[in-house]
């Protein structure tokens, strides 16, 4: 209970990574937890070997990221907090977004067949806004995080999220 409390308040922008245990098991337990359900939600929309691929993938590049940038702020050993705290936050935004990752999938599986774009119906807007929203929500506790694990300015933690998003971006693009 400890732990979902603190990581309520790290999502809700009243607490740190630092408030966060800092011990192996709740690494591993929110590493597994976040790789885990990212492969839930891309099997929702692709097939089964990507999405193990990319869960996998994206896991590991998301702690090496932030084992390098702590590594080059002379701050390796706030990692265990950290990463948690991004594993973690990011296994519960995953969670919320199997609903409408499930609901948008008629959509993307029309757009992927179409012959022309422009005739694909669009997808309801309900979902496709929930799933805006929460990404947004997503990319602000990362900055947040990534500000206190790091000590910078806010401007600075974005900054840092924002580089890892396109770190993802140009891997998976690059590996198709």
């Amino acid at each position: 209970m400890f732990f979902a409390r603190r990581l309520v308040d790290l999502m809700l922008f009243r607490g740190g990574p630092q408030d966060l245990p800092g011990d192996q098991a709740s690494l591993v337990g929110s590493t597994a937890a976040y790789c885990i359900l990212l492969f839930i939600q891309v099997a929702l929309v692709g097939p089964v070997t990507g999405a193990a691929v990319q869960s996998v993938l994206a896991t590991i590049l998301l702690g090496l990221y932030a084992a390098t940038v702590l590594r080059m702020r002379g701050l390796s050993n706030r990692f265990n907090q950290t990463a948690t705290a991004l594993f973690s936050s990011g296994a519960v935004l995953t969670l919320i977004m199997l609903a409408p990752t499930h609901a948008l999938r008629p959509y993307l599986d029309a757009l992927r067949t179409a012959s022309d774009p422009a005739s694909v119906p669009m997808p309801s807007p309900v979902f496709a806004l929930l799933y805006l929203v929460v990404g947004i929500w997503g990319l602000a506790i990362y900055s947040h995080i990534y500000r206190h694990a790091l000590s910078v300015s806010v401007i600075f933690g974005v900054t840092v999220t924002i580089g890892f998003e396109l770190l993802l971006m140009l891997v998976f693009s690059v590996l198709g």
